[in-house]
């Protein structure tokens, strides 16, 4: 039997870079629990992207796609609180709403500084 192992040097990480992948992962997890108790697509599309900017922070250590879904979460998710409301959320949705609309922030902060990390150090070598 042939089994598939993925590895993953977590000590490779910047500081930084494992404070980014924590707020992304954290994404993941919260919209992929919303996504059990919710009928609406929005936690669909949200995991889907989380779950493939994760992929991208591990494999390419590409932090500027952090900096992207950051601002597009965070707009997304302040639109809908001005124009939409959260009236018909009831219950945990109200939290992961409201999770989704403020972790965008950090991960932009630490995309952000991951990116300038990533891109020092390549300098220096």
């Amino acid at each position: 039997m042939n089994k598939l192992k993925i590895s993953i040097k977590y000590d490779k990480f910047l500081p930084t870079q494992k404070s980014a992948l924590l707020v992304i992962l954290t994404l993941v997890i919260i919209n992929a629990v919303w996504v059990t108790i919710c009928k609406s697509l929005g936690p669909v599309i949200a995991l889907i992207s989380y779950a493939f900017i994760t992929f991208l922070f591990l494999r390419k250590n590409d932090f500027i796609a952090g900096i992207i879904i950051g601002i597009v979460g965070f707009i997304i998710h302040f639109y809908e609180l001005i124009f939409q409301g959260v009236t018909e959320l009831r219950g945990l949705e109200i939290a992961f709403f409201y999770i989704n609309l403020v972790f965008p922030i950090p991960l932009i902060y630490f995309s952000f500084k991951a990116y300038k990390e990533l891109k020092h150090d390549r300098q220096n070598i």
